[in-house]
């Protein structure tokens, strides 16, 4: 689990359906009881991710690509380690 200590943050993935890059931000956000994160893209359309047992899991939405979590979690890693 990570333990967020940050406002926000922002990071660049590479978007795994056309290989362009993509800003988005972070915002640490409870999700009933869990804490998690607020993945908000330019366009403002948001979800909330948050890891359980090292799996990180979509909690709000149904119909995102498996690989574009991929990124977003791989985006994440350096960040998080470091905070």
């Amino acid at each position: 689990m990570y333990h967020l200590k940050f406002k926000d943050m922002k990071f660049t993935i590479i978007d795994p359906s056309d290989n362009t890059p993509i800003e988005l931000k972070a915002q640490p956000e409870d999700y009933q009881g869990d804490q998690g994160l607020r993945i908000i893209f330019p366009g403002k359309d948001s979800f909330v991710i948050v890891e359980k047992n090292g799996q990180w899991n979509v909690m709000d939405e149904t119909d995102i690509n498996p690989e574009l979590i991929e990124a977003i979690t791989k985006g994440l890693k350096p960040v998080a380690r470091y905070t």
